[in-house]
């Protein structure tokens, strides 16, 4: 399954476009595929001009809505994608992120992203040069290179790739981190998820927002546009830590399931204690069981 995420503001935003959006899933999917696709939608509680409950009914797939406060508007877009992360269907495999003035324009797209296996990846139309920026990646000159370098992108993400990393960053733009992270799983372990696909969306509304230009102010300095931040340069050694968190993950795998005894588990109980600890805690074991055999 495929969740589809996004935040919608319709008071005082004459790009928003929902009914739009969700016509064009309509269009470009077939009753089976319609099946397998989720669409979870944040609302403002101050825009009264969102839609009302019983709009959403006449679409042939399942829509989650939620409203709560405005708080820092886009700047706080991160926050909300999270909860609505944790409200998809536990079966959902991939996410895909996206705004209220996007459109679906080719069919066949949900079929394509469930045929891929991979548990940890990122898709996109256009291949950023991640390898580029290995070792200067936060170089001012290539942060205002690489955090657009994926031009118009609504980025689908494996569901596990969020689930390691915890979040989906520390700005607005889920897409700016997803970049970010990628350029540093390739510095540091020269690992590159990214997958291309054909495109199938585009983008209706204007490119000038007001937060990615700079002119809404927050008190968040992790924040990532096209023109400035991070100014907290913590940003930085976060993502290495979930770059090496996801490497982890892909090289011992991802199952939370207890290890069968073997050495893997026997050297794994070892080193979850002190060496010197070792004597006490196999006496400890060897009396346990005998104890157990009386």
């Amino acid at each position: 399954m495929i969740s589809v995420i996004f935040c919608s503001r319709v008071k005082d935003n004459p790009d928003s476009n929902v009914a739009r959006l969700l016509d064009s899933i309509t269009a470009c999917t077939t009753p089976a595929e319609r099946q397998q696709i989720e669409v979870l939608i944040k609302y403002d509680s101050d825009d009264d001009c969102r839609p009302q409950e019983g709009f959403f009914s006449q679409f042939p797939f399942a829509i989650k809505t939620f409203t709560w406060s405005r708080g820092e508007g886009r700047h706080g877009l991160h926050n909300a994608q999270e909860y609505l992360f944790t409200q998809r269907n536990p079966q959902s495999r991939f996410l895909l992120m996206t705004a209220d003035d996007f459109i679906f324009t080719r069919p066949g797209f949900v079929r394509e992203i469930l045929a891929i296996q991979d548990e940890f990846c990122i898709l996109g139309h256009c291949r950023p040069p991640i390898e580029a920026y290995a070792g200067r990646y936060e170089q001012e000159k290539m942060i205002r290179d690489w955090v657009v370098s994926f031009g118009c992108w609504s980025p689908v993400v494996s569901a596990r790739l969020i689930e390691v990393c915890q979040n989906f960053g520390w700005q607005a733009n889920v897409d700016s981190w997803l970049m970010g992270l990628s350029v540093v799983l390739y510095d540091m372990y020269g690992v590159v998820l990214w997958k291309t696909h054909e495109p199938f969306y585009e983008r209706g509304g204007s490119y000038e927002r007001p937060a990615s230009t700079g002119a809404a102010p927050t008190f968040n300095n992790m924040e990532l546009t096209n023109n400035k931040g991070p100014e907290n340069k913590y940003w930085f050694e976060l993502v290495r830590r979930q770059a090496r968190n996801v490497y982890l993950n892909i090289l011992h795998g991802t199952s939370l399931k207890p290890l069968r005894w073997g050495p893997t588990r026997l050297m794994r109980k070892i080193r979850s204690q002190p060496f010197n600890t070792l004597p006490r805690r196999a006496l400890r074991k060897i009396a346990r069981t005998l104890s157990g055999i009386k």
